[in-house]
């Protein structure tokens, strides 16, 4: 195998992610979007394993080890996210960005939606090691209901946690529609690096 070969081998293969966000904020859509056959996009899930699967390109393959779909409520969050963050290449916290800036009310807690997601990014901030923040990507999925720009859209996102204390984990924003296939594989490459 070439010296070239051998180090692409190594960089894209068995790579791990971590999806993280709130129940019904795309993680699932992101994942099948990715090309993840086990993945279903509105069912709310609890924590659904998926096979290693790849993420095809013209000119790069990125092979993606198997893993689980965890649901977004918080004490399954909190019981799982620091070991998935750790133990990920890349990190997704996912955020449903129409209803964060139009602050919805989750139907189960009662809670605003834009409350729950900042809780869980200051939770992020306290109990992760901020070595591991560069690998953590904001996704602002349902940017498509949205009437912004994607870059007003990030400006807005960013002045509403200026001054918290996890502003740090929002300065990687990437505003999609989730169920576009083509947006979200050219978000993974951005994110990626590749």
């Amino acid at each position: 195998m070439s010296l070239f070969k051998d180090w692409w081998h190594r960089s894209f293969y068995g790579k791990r992610i971590a999806m993280l966000g709130l129940k019904a904020a795309g993680k699932s859509q992101f994942l099948k979007s990715l090309g993840c056959k086990e993945a279903n996009p509105g069912v709310r899930s609890q924590k659904e394993k998926y096979n290693w699967f790849k993420v095809s390109y013209p000119d790069k393959v990125v092979y993606i080890k198997a893993g689980y779909d965890i649901g977004g409520g918080l004490e399954i969050f909190k019981q799982s996210f620091n070991k998935r963050i750790k133990d990920s290449d890349w990190v997704f916290f996912i955020i449903d960005i129409d209803k964060y800036l139009n602050d919805g009310i989750d139907e189960e807690s009662h809670e605003s939606y834009q409350y729950q997601v900042n809780e869980r990014l200051d939770y992020i901030n306290k109990n992760v090691s901020n070595r591991y923040f560069d690998k953590i990507a904001i996704v602002l999925t349902h940017a498509d209901m949205m009437s912004q720009a994607s870059s007003e859209l990030i400006n807005t996102f960013q002045r509403l946690t200026r001054e918290k204390t996890y502003s740090v984990l929002t300065s990687h924003c990437y505003p999609i529609d989730a169920r576009d296939e083509r947006v979200v594989l050219e978000c993974f490459k951005r994110i990626i690096g590749i």
